[in-house]
């Protein structure tokens, strides 16, 4: 810097002498040139005043120079003091730097101390809440959340079914009949459920989590009554255990909702597309079974599937008549009296010869032979009868088999699923030494069904093969069904659901509906053996679920369940003589009866309520209102109005409106929800 502004100095300097030398000597050639005729002394002077001039000029050049010379100086020092400044700068630059890292690492450091002081004071806040308001139990590494809620309930019916807060579908009474005439009125808390949550986490890989809930819609305690005491026993309602892994599979198994039960989220155990609704029985149409179950299920990404072995149970069997030989239907009772086996070959071993009252006539126990006169009827000595199964235990190979797929929506509640269900049910029919079914309807026979308990009159050998019981021919039925379901978010704040199943054999048992209703009926296969026939069913269920606030939800839901007629001929013909030649076309018009499904039990009976099912549905509209919701919990209040319909199938004879039901029900309530 210092060297570029000499250099300029010094050749201003320079020029401006050059031009002043330049511009004298062109005054001193044009002087000579005017005064060559003058004399020699003005020349002279003249030549003086020349030289005098340009000792000016030099002169005023030098003090231009000296100035230059100054200035330059002064240049110089003005660029060796901007130099030490900006060596001064440089260094109180490095040290401003310097300080400023290390207050900026102070700083770093400071802020760093003062959030991990506040997670540690967050921390310390959160047990001390927790401690003074624990939303768990914490006990040997496993976490114990309490829940449930306490709920006090009315329900309003226009017709009477004789059912508290969960309306008794099988009661739904027809046009006409008695309880048509009365209204009913309940209330009982009997809704209530509680219910304990426990989870453990042994590693980074796995999770543990066992649940139980239960309420109090057991059978009555003995000393129950409605009048003073109300004391309902606590039922199990789900208990299970399950085993999560951080890849996505997971095993559970216990008593809980079935895969066939639609979904909300996932295909876990608690997934369920449960309504809002209040009423203590689901919605017709709703799938579901809540039993025994093993599930293994895997998620990947958004996408979520599951296998399931459910408990088997055959269910009601629902026949207008129902041969005395068919063994293993629900509710037939003790198959055989006491002290008798089955089965066992015909004819050659030592048995008890009992000798049957007269016909028509009754025994000590109450019971009707039904026998065509006196007879003699053998059975094998040794002992093991047929369990009774009136509690609902059936004789099934297999469990049911369900499977299930489905798709969640990453960002809103939208969730789409199907799945299907495999069953397979059996029953027995007992056998003669003909290979005929022991039967009252065929002549000859005695239904080994319906003796009652005999006495012992001596040790003998069968010998008549008509009324000797040889065997038990096993009948297996397979059964199955098809089901999807969603979760459609039409806004922020309202919820479309959606379930639709059909089957043949799978609507009635996972079903509200499926009381007065049957998977399966009694019909007949090529050979004439009675087996069971699957019952081919529909249900549809859907609706709105709004939440127009938080403190306010609405519902508006509906569903239909749909069961078809199927019916056979009856290959013995004297099953039921009173429909002989009445029924359908398929039944022939001579011996031959018509037997299965949506049949009445003979040709006057009049449609009852315990008529057999053709439609059954309903629409519902309730809110739920919370007043208080919090940490605490939350306490709400709840109401609805829902309207039944139910339709029977038509007798041989009648008017169309005696097969006809229906039932106006209002419910509200009071609920303490537990956090």
């Amino acid at each position: 810097m210092r060297r570029i502004i000499a250099g300029t100095l010094a050749l201003t300097v320079l020029s401006s002498a050059f031009l002043l030398a330049a511009d004298g000597t062109a005054k001193v050639k044009k002087a000579k040139a005017k005064a060559e005729p003058c004399c020699a002394a003005a020349q002279l002077q003249q030549m003086q005043d020349q030289l005098n001039a340009q000792q000016q000029s030099i002169n005023q050049l030098q003090q231009q120079l000296q100035q230059s010379n100054q200035q330059l100086m002064a240049a110089q020092g003005m660029v060796k003091k901007a130099d030490q400044d900006a060596a001064s700068a440089q260094q109180a630059s490095s040290a401003a730097q310097q300080t400023a890292n290390s207050l900026n690492s102070s700083v770093a450091d400071l802020k760093s101390s003062t959030a991990a002081m506040g997670q540690e004071i967050t921390s310390i806040q959160k047990d001390v809440k927790e401690l003074l308001n624990p939303l768990a139990i914490r006990y040997k590494g496993i976490t114990i959340t309490p829940g449930g809620f306490i709920d006090g309930g009315a329900v309003w019916r226009n017709h009477n079914t004789n059912s508290s807060l969960s309306t008794n579908m099988g009661a739904l009474p027809l046009a006409g009949e008695p309880n048509t005439k009365f209204t009913e009125l309940h209330m009982d808390a009997r809704n209530t459920r509680l219910q304990l949550r426990f989870e453990a986490k042994p590693s980074d890989n796995v999770k543990f989590t066992g649940f139980v809930m239960g309420d109090f819609y057991g059978t009555a305690d003995p000393a129950t009554n409605q009048n003073q005491v109300n004391s309902w026993l606590f039922r199990i309602r789900e208990a299970w255990s399950m085993a999560e892994l951080k890849n996505g599979f997971f095993f559970v198994g216990g008593q809980m909702y079935s895969l066939w039960t639609p979904g909300r989220r996932g295909v876990g155990p608690t997934s369920q597309l449960l309504p809002i609704a209040y009423e203590g029985n689901q919605p017709i149409g709703l799938s579901y079974e809540r039993g025994m179950q093993f599930r293994f299920g895997k998620k990947i990404n958004n996408v979520s599937f599951a296998f399931e072995l459910d408990q088997p149970e055959l269910g009601s069997v629902t026949s207008n008549m129902t041969p005395t030989s068919v063994l293993g239907t629900e509710g037939s009772g003790t198959q055989f009296p006491t002290g008798n086996n089955m089965p066992v070959a015909c004819c050659s071993q030592s048995v008890y010869v009992y000798t049957l009252n007269a016909a028509g006539s009754t025994t000590t126990t109450g019971n009707t032979v039904l026998n065509t006169g006196a007879a003699t009827v053998v059975y094998p000595a040794s002992g093991g009868g047929l369990q009774s199964i009136n509690g609902g235990f059936s004789a099934s190979p297999y469990p049911d088999l369900v499977a299930k797929l489905a798709w969640d929506s990453p960002t809103s509640t939208m969730h789409f699923e199907v799945r299907g269900l495999a069953r397979f049910v059996r029953v027995g029919e007992a056998l003669n030494g003909n290979g005929l079914p022991m039967n009252t309807a065929i002549s000859g026979q005695t239904a080994i069904q319906n003796l009652a308990t005999p006495t012992v009159s001596a040790a003998s050998t069968c010998t008549n093969q008509a009324n000797c019981f040889k065997s038990v021919d096993m009948n297996t039925t397979e059964a199955w069904g098809l089901g999807i379901s969603a979760v459609v978010p039409v806004t922020k704040k309202v919820d479309f659901v959606l379930n639709a199943a059909y089957g043949a054999g799978a609507i009635a048992r996972y079903s509200p509906g499926g009381a007065n209703s049957a998977d399966f009926t009694i019909g007949t296969d090529s050979s004439g053996t009675y087996v069971l026939k699957p019952v081919k069913a529909a249900a549809l269920y859907g609706g709105f679920e709004m939440h127009p606030s938080p403190k306010l939800d609405l519902y508006l839901l509906g569903g239909n369940e749909y069961y078809q007629r199927q019916i056979w001929a009856d290959p013995y013909g004297q099953l039921n003589t009173a429909l002989k030649g009445t029924g359908p076309a398929v039944c022939g018009t001579g011996t031959q009866t018509c037997m299965g499904y949506g049949l009445p039990a003979n040709a006057t009976n009049a449609p009852t309520v315990s008529s057999p099912n053709r439609d059954i549905w309903e629409g519902t509209a309730g809110y739920i209102y919370k007043f208080w919701t919090g940490s605490f919990g939350t306490f709400q209040t709840m109401g609805e109005y829902q309207y039944l319909h139910r339709a029977v199938w038509q007798d041989l004879a009648g008017p169309s409106a005696l097969f006809k039901g229906n039932v106006s029900i209002v419910d509200v309530a009071v609920r303490y929800v537990l956090p």
